[in-house]
């Protein structure tokens, strides 16, 4: 039998229990949130759009012709029409981007801590709505994917896999999760990205989602991101690739004035919104997220209501 040292074994024991007691934490601050500021706003937000078939009945007059079963009145004397039920039960399906550009910020205004949070609350929503939830991890990879299935224990799993899944690459393709996405699910689902969005050529992908899917871009920032110095030259790391620049102040991260780095991705995410079947939520990290999330569900439940 294969022996563990006692000091290994006790630090094994402890970065369990951390690991647990951050589960737990966690578990009990989104379930406080969602049970007093969102269950009702997600039910009105996001309730089944969808109809699926119930049975046929006689073309009575006034039905529309568009529900003409041509099947089934091929083979009788009678005309026969489709009859459908709203389809209440849905899947909810997290993206989460969990590159090294989402690790910005100090504890309690973290990017990927916030996402997490974020990604939470969809799930715990979901779960009260009797919904599926699923969650896919990327980098510049597919890092992890989760089925989407019921119960608390599916969802405590993403939890912890979100806190303590340390990702084999660093740097970020949002296409290539997209197109896997798209490739593996042909059922109708709302779709949540989560991301800083730092990345290009994600666009079309997220447009082609969206003729079967709704979209929700989530955009992640802090506003320490933008270099507010004036003078001198300021040594970053490129949390992606792990390189050190050397940067003029005003920024010339990413290759580009931050500040108009930034705009650009901003204005990106507006203009796909404007598609019928894309929302785009801006979040930054910094402030007391839950507002501007009740808010964006009410702005759900008036778009679903035209």
């Amino acid at each position: 039998m294969l022996k563990i040292d006692t000091k290994v074994r006790n630090l094994l024991f402890k970065i369990v229990k951390d690991l647990l007691h951050k589960v737990r934490k966690l578990d009990i601050k989104i379930r406080r949130i969602v049970d007093s500021s969102f269950a009702g706003e997600y039910r009105s937000a996001f309730r089944g759009q969808g109809l699926e078939f119930d049975e046929v009945r006689a073309y009575q007059f006034g039905d529309d012709i568009r529900t003409i079963d041509w099947n089934v009145t091929a083979r009788s004397d009678t005309v026969y029409v489709k009859l459908f039920k709203e389809e209440r039960e849905q899947e909810l399906f997290v993206i989460f981007d969990i590159s090294q550009s989402l690790n910005f910020g100090l504890e309690g205004e973290n990017k990927k801590e916030i996402g997490t949070e974020l990604a939470a609350i969809f799930a715990y929503s979901a779960m009260r709505n009797n919904d599926r939830f699923g969650m896919l991890l990327s980098s510049e990879q597919v890092e992890k994917y989760y089925k989407p299935v019921k119960g608390k224990a599916h969802i405590l799993s993403m939890i912890r896999s979100m806190l303590e899944f340390e990702p084999r690459h660093r740097k970020t393709n949002l296409r290539q999760a997209l197109e896997f996405f798209r490739s593996i699910r042909k059922r109708r689902a709302v779709i949540i990205l989560i991301s800083d969005f730092m990345d290009e050529g994600y666009e079309e992908s997220v447009r082609k989602l969206a003729v079967k899917n709704e979209i929700i871009l989530i955009r992640l920032h802090h506003p320490s991101e933008v270099f507010h110095h004036r003078e001198g030259i300021l040594p970053v790391r490129d949390n992606e690739t792990g390189e050190i620049r050397w940067l003029s102040a005003g920024g010339n991260l990413f290759g580009k004035n931050s500040q108009s780095y930034l705009e650009t991705i901003q204005k990106k995410l507006e203009d796909l919104s404007r598609h019928k079947h894309i929302f785009f939520l801006n979040i930054d990290t910094s402030k007391d997220y839950v507002p501007g999330l009740g808010k964006f569900f009410k702005q759900l439940h008036a778009a679903h209501s035209k």
